[in-house]
């Protein structure tokens, strides 16, 4: 079940794009039934994701690191946020919902680390949550500029005279919070035992904004609810390695030939098929690699 669905508003996407993307890190914690169907065992987890944002131009123009978003902050975060999930009540990832607003219940009961949907959902509110901090730290940057133009009309420095054509009306728009997507891909290589590359996991998230009354606010989004919104997500597995009689000559049906089987389950997140692939993605990965066996057999 889910709950009640409202109408959901995704800001469009800005002019110019930035991007940080950090590949390959390496999560310990249980993710997912091992190969056995044993819940809470740890296994290899690697994630990477893409954080989109309105273009840090600014930045670059003033020379001005704290206009930009820090990877290595958002690395130490994520760290942080992986190994301390579920320690403090409902974690964030459980708080997504699909574009219309609804969000899966079944969700809000699975253990952390059991459902690759609620790890992908923690690492991409930790990019967006960084986003956001960033955003507001620009904020403050500019009405602390406007603040002592005020109060001084002389500008001493060439770092001075760069902020002050940043935060000028006609200056390039400087990092926003209103528009962020978090790209996440999660590749568990030893999750199944009959796919040689294991589960490989997809999502992208982007802020929403809801009304408190129900109706989307497009005209005014600070007075919106926003939420982290899951628009699809993609389940991958790849290497199922089957053995079946190929040909339909004689001598084509004397020995079986390795046939290498992927499996992809791609659509708008939050939805109830995500749901029937976490349950039975093993079962799914079982029953191709044998049924192809048995009809080779009976071929």
């Amino acid at each position: 079940m889910a709950d009640q669905r409202v109408n959901v508003h995704i800001p469009s996407h800005p002019p110019v794009l930035d991007s940080v993307r950090l590949q390959n890190i390496q999560l310990t914690l249980p993710a997912a039934p091992d190969p056995w169907h044993r819940p809470s065992k740890p296994q290899p987890c690697t994630a990477s994701l893409n954080l989109s944002y309105s273009s840090a131009v600014a930045a670059a123009i003033a020379d001005d690191v704290s206009l930009s978003l820090d990877y290595g902050k958002l690395y130490r975060r994520l760290e942080e946020d992986i190994r301390t999930m579920g320690h403090a009540g409902e974690v964030s990832a459980q708080k997504m919902v699909s574009i219309d607003g609804s969000r899966r219940d079944e969700m809000l009961g699975a253990a952390l680390g059991e459902d690759v949907r609620l790890t992908a959902g923690i690492v991409a509110n930790c990019g967006l949550g960084l986003l956001d901090e960033t955003a507001a730290g620009v904020r403050r940057m500019s009405h602390v500029h406007h603040d002592g133009r005020r109060r001084s009309s002389a500008s001493a420095g060439s770092q001075a005279q760069a902020q002050a054509a940043i935060f000028s009306p006609s200056a390039p728009p400087a990092i926003d919070g209103v528009f962020g997507q978090c790209e996440v891909l999660l590749h568990l290589p030893k999750a199944l035992l009959r796919a040689e590359e294991g589960l490989k996991y997809r999502s992208v998230t982007v802020w929403g904004y809801r009304s408190r009354n129900g109706a989307a606010a497009v005209d005014n989004l600070a007075e919106s609810e926003r939420c982290p919104v899951v628009l699809e997500e993609e389940f991958r597995i790849d290497g199922i390695r089957c053995y079946c009689i190929l040909g339909v000559n004689s001598h084509e049906r004397v020995e079986k030939q390795a046939v290498i089987v992927s499996l992809e389950f791609k659509g708008p997140g939050q939805l109830p098929w995500g749901s029937t692939v976490i349950n039975t993605y093993q079962a799914m990965t079982r029953a191709v690699a044998e049924v192809s066996l048995w009809d080779a057999d009976c071929g």
